[in-house]
């Protein structure tokens, strides 16, 4: 009987660890998601911005070729961008 008793105690505990686990993931799932939405909010913007100086398109070409690096986030790649071309 306490055979069985320590086999429950150790399974609800890695249960709750696994419920641990998941919740984590979940979390940080969605905190990418929600970097990954304010990331092309802030990108729509730049460009929004560009645009009134009617370099929306120069702006995006040359982001564009930062991200065929792979060197810089694509935020960054917009925002260097963006200070070229206006900065």
């Amino acid at each position: 009987m306490e055979e069985k008793s320590e086999q429950l105690r150790l399974t609800k505990k890695r249960l709750k660890i696994q419920k641990l686990h998941i919740g984590k993931k979940i979390i940080d799932s969605s905190q990418k998601i929600n970097q990954k939405s304010e990331d092309e909010e802030q990108v729509e913007l730049i460009l929004e911005e560009a645009n009134a100086y009617s370099l929306r398109q120069e702006v995006k070409e040359t982001a564009e070729e930062f991200l065929k690096d792979n060197v810089f986030s694509k935020l960054s790649a917009y925002v260097i961008a963006y200070n070229k071309w206006i900065g």
